[in-house]
């Protein structure tokens, strides 16, 4: 008999205010090639980066490969990162909602006023390429990927948090949220 999903996200109540954390999701296939691969990175990245400073002259090819090849070696390791260590940070009450992602640094939450967060509801997004998203979300400059089970329609955006939850799990923080009367109705 399947135990039921207790959920990843940690929700804690406070007088006027609750609190969502929700770590990130590991996928361990993932977590374990670009393991692997930072390694054969490394050694590509102090090869190039040995023979830039040649007598032949600087080689534009090369150069560009190298800036290249540094954004991806970022790139893994702020997946391997975010999937050990990193969080999506919900704090709502007192009329606002401020949602942030960190890992090691803590980035500048982004602060919604509720009284003009509309629609409010959870739904999965289907994609074929789910599994290819390592497990985080990322919002502003440099963003590839905007998910998360739980949105609103905040003007003629739509913000999305809560990625990766199972939708059940989703509408559960909905119901604790307007439970809480930090949603109301005229927020659906």
């Amino acid at each position: 008999m399947e135990t039921p999903y207790i959920g990843r996200a940690i929700v804690t109540e406070h007088f006027d205010k609750m609190e969502i954390i929700i770590p990130g999701k590991k996928n361990y296939f993932v977590l374990v090639f670009f393991s692997v691969w930072i390694f054969g990175w490394f050694f590509g990245e102090t090869t190039a980066a040995t023979s830039i400073g040649n007598d032949s002259g600087p080689d534009l090819f090369l150069m560009v490969w190298l800036t290249a090849w540094t954004l991806g070696g970022i790139f893994a390791l702020s997946t391997i990162l975010f999937m050990l260590l990193g969080k999506e940070v919900i704090e709502a009450g007192q009329g606002v909602i401020s949602i942030r992602n960190q890992a090691l640094f803590f980035l500048s939450p982004k602060v919604y006023d509720l009284n003009e967060a509309k629609h409010i509801r959870a739904a999965e997004e289907f994609s074929m390429y789910h599994s290819f998203q390592f497990g985080r979300r990322q919002n502003g400059l440099g963003s590839t990927f905007n998910s998360g089970t739980i949105k609103f329609d905040y003007g003629l955006k739509t913000v999305k948090f809560g990625n990766d939850l199972d939708e059940a799990e989703a509408r559960y923080i909905i119901e604790r949220l307007k439970t809480k009367k930090i949603l109301i109705d005229k927020n659906f």
